[in-house]
């Protein structure tokens, strides 16, 4: 069996070009500037060395080095045929031989001091469990170390009773990955889950490359029924070991960056390895692609690790007929948001003051060619009392999505109208300005509330 984590290419259409549901777009008039809520780490900056790496086969990881010219970028030369280094008689050297799966985990403290400068070290002095323990058949000895985060975990901030997200949304602890041996000697670190995604976690950092004896090394967290792990690289490298404490370190002779010259300056740098990860054990084997193993891409993880969004109010008296209430202002939002445009519907505004010179502010602006194409979709609505609805929708565009958006929608003389605080909020993100009175409607739970459209205090919120 293959898992397959769906990616999403960085040069492919944007999400708006996907998901053409029921139109519902502010044709010319509107555009998005700013991106909606994708939600808690989805979009967060991700360092190299602490994160589940998995770009596409064709990304390249650069390291900036001072303008002096170097005498020989790392990993220009072969690895030393130095002799392996010898273990130290208390701790003898482990291998991947039968038993090793079922190595009691140890603990050792480790610091860096400075001496003579400003020094730094990651772990700081706290006490590290050692995880992984062993020495290849080419004579480097691996070791990986469980640290403590420096930062508290996401859900220590979160407010008791409110949404968490499952703990592989975040990182919980940092791995240390050290080598030694065959004439190199190094140090990195990623990231430790305590419930990794689909219960795997793969990641991996290339060390040595100090000592011009590059090496790949894939960190692994495996499922308990795994009783061996497999790494194959594109260029025919093989590792291969069972799991320790249910982590697996996998280790291959890695190759020497590329260094690029540019005004004086040089850059190293190097691709990402081709390779593919197998686990063994459980009712069948499971075969992860490097170019998969990352997560921040993937559809189901986003969906699991996007909190959900804020609630509408709560019902209140309904109209007559609900159903073709709703089904009327769905269409209203519809033909406003696309179509014949908002300029074609002055009349379903409860109020179209400062509108039309937003609009065409709008076709004016940077934002038009993407206004056009801008569709909203409503995606759930409510009614607070027979001539009130709430409605929670996203906006589409050519070039952006904007997700969770709020308006009202009014019931005057017997027909639905949009308010002009909904429309007025979109085409202020376009670069129209309606006046100075707009306000940005948000859900309810905000720092104000307002009865100005039959909704109780704490109901709904319009804030300035």
């Amino acid at each position: 069996m293959t898992v397959d984590f769906d990616t999403i290419d960085p040069a492919g259409p944007g999400k708006g070009s996907r998901r053409r549901r029921v139109a519902a777009g502010i044709g010319a008039a509107m555009l998005v500037a700013a991106a909606g809520g994708v939600g808690f780490g989805i979009g967060r900056s991700l360092d190299r060395d602490d994160a589940v790496v998995t770009p596409a086969a064709d990304e390249v990881q650069a390291e900036s080095t001072p303008a002096t010219e170097p005498q020989a970028a790392p990993g220009v030369t072969e690895p030393s045929a130095a002799p392996v280094a010898t273990e130290p008689a208390d701790r003898p050297a482990t291998t991947d031989a039968a038993g090793a799966e079922d190595a009691e985990p140890g603990t050792v403290t480790a610091a860096i001091d400075a001496s003579g400068g400003a020094g730094w070290s990651t772990y700081g002095g706290q006490e590290l469990t050692l995880l992984f323990e062993r020495t290849t058949d080419f004579g480097v000895t691996v070791r990986a170390h469980l640290g403590e985060l420096w930062h508290e975990p996401y859900d220590q901030y979160a407010p008791a009773g409110e949404w968490q997200p499952p703990a592989w949304c975040f990182e919980s602890g940092q791995v240390r990955l050290a080598v030694s041996g065959n004439g190199l000697i190094d140090v990195g670190g990623v990231s430790w889950y305590t419930e990794p995604f689909k219960g795997r976690s793969i990641s991996w950092v290339t060390l040595g490359r100090a000592d011009r004896a590059p090496h790949r090394l894939v960190f692994v967290q495996a499922p308990a029924d795994a009783t061996r792990v497999t790494a194959t690289f594109g260029d025919g490298s093989v590792d291969s070991v069972a799991p320790q404490n249910g982590v697996a370190v996998l280790v291959v002779p890695g190759e020497p960056p590329t260094t690029v010259h540019d005004e004086g300056d040089y850059t190293w740098i190097e691709e990402v390895p081709d390779f593919e990860v197998t686990f063994d054990g459980g009712a069948e084997a499971v075969t992860v692609a490097g170019t998969g193993v990352g997560t921040w891409d993937d559809p189901e993880f986003q969906a699991s690790c996007t909190p959900p969004p804020p609630a509408l109010p709560d019902p209140g008296e309904q109209p007559a007929d609900p159903e073709a209430a709703e089904a009327e202002i769905t269409e209203l939002m519809s033909a406003m948001y696309g179509g014949a445009g908002v300029g074609e519907f002055f009349d379903r505004l409860d109020d179209p003051t400062g509108v039309e010179q937003a609009l065409e502010q709008v076709s004016e602006g940077g934002f038009q060619e993407a206004a056009a194409s801008a569709q909203a979709v409503v995606e759930e609505l409510v009614f607070t009392d027979p001539a009130t609805a709430w409605f929670r929708y996203r906006i589409e565009t050519s070039s952006i999505d904007l997700a969770e958006r709020y308006g009202i929608a009014v019931q005057i003389d017997g027909i639905w109208k949009i308010t002009r605080d909904t429309v007025c909020q979109d085409l202020s993100m376009a670069g129209g300005s309606c006046g100075d009175d707009i306000r940005v409607i948000r859900p309810p739970g905000g720092e104000f509330g307002l009865a100005e459209y039959g909704v109780a205090e704490g109901g709904g919120v319009i804030s300035d």
